[in-house]
């Protein structure tokens, strides 16, 4: 299966959720061999991964990998190498100008695909006005791709209410599009955590003897526990639909 996180705009959360969702006990309960790809030429999570290695972290089933070039033929042959080898690959989407090479590709390629927005009008128009046209050409060209496309609400306050987003959501987003019943809140331990390589089990584990982020980063691991259980759930309906037919 394959999973992409994917949204025209940057700073949305897809380098942390892409990270956090392939190292998620959820993940590695379901699957033996877990692939982190990032399409990003800017390379963050290859540098955070390089750390990792200098801190001789142990990884577990999950392998990196980075795949920058434009080129259709890469990208097509790079991923049916890393699909031979690895269960479940997560993929992390730059975010795009002109052209949106990496955009297109992962959503053509994806078995699920998570949109994080913002509740806000300036990303509900860049997801309108960039990334909704290439998701309608692609459900017009492919239609069992119907379903595969889903906004992930993100930096919401950890307090709101869940069905008024939920709600708001399912009126602004057009067809073939829907919202997840989960949420990606906004919490300042997804600033600090990755420091040094680390992902959110090992910074809990660092931080353990404060009784304060100790409890902030067990909040902010359920909610990537919560997530990955979702995307998880949705990956394997979908192949159990597709086997029946």
């Amino acid at each position: 299966m394959i999973i992409g996180f994917v949204q025209t705009k940057g700073g949305t959360g897809k380098s942390t959720l892409a990270q956090n969702v392939a190292f998620s006990k959820s993940a590695s309960r379901h699957y033996d061999s877990i692939a982190l790809v990032e399409l990003d030429h800017q390379g963050t999570l290859r540098s955070w991964w390089e750390e990792r290695e200098e801190m001789g972290f142990k990884n577990g089933g999950v392998s990196f990998h980075h795949i920058s070039s434009t080129q259709k033929e890469v990208f097509q042959e790079g991923i049916k190498a890393i699909t031979q080898h690895n269960d479940l690959i997560i993929m992390d989407i730059p975010g795009e100008g002109t052209g949106r090479l990496h955009t297109r590709f992962a959503c053509a390629f994806c078995d699920v695909t998570v949109i994080p927005m913002r509740q806000s009008t300036n990303d509900e128009s860049a997801f309108l006005d960039n990334l909704y046209p290439i998701i309608k050409d692609i459900v017009l060209a492919v239609p069992e791709k119907q379903g595969q496309f889903h906004v992930l609400p993100v930096f919401t306050h950890p307090r709101a209410g869940l069905n008024k987003i939920y709600a708001h959501f399912r009126q602004v987003l057009p067809p073939h599009v829907t919202c997840l019943k989960t949420v990606y809140p906004a919490r300042a331990v997804y600033e600090n955590f990755n420091r040094k390589g680390l992902n959110l089990n090992e910074y809990a584990a660092v931080v353990a003897s404060n009784r304060k982020y100790r409890q902030q980063v067990e909040k902010a691991i359920e909610d990537i526990e919560t997530i990955a259980n979702t995307l998880i759930n949705i990956g394997r309906k979908k192949d159990g639909a597709t086997e029946g037919k």
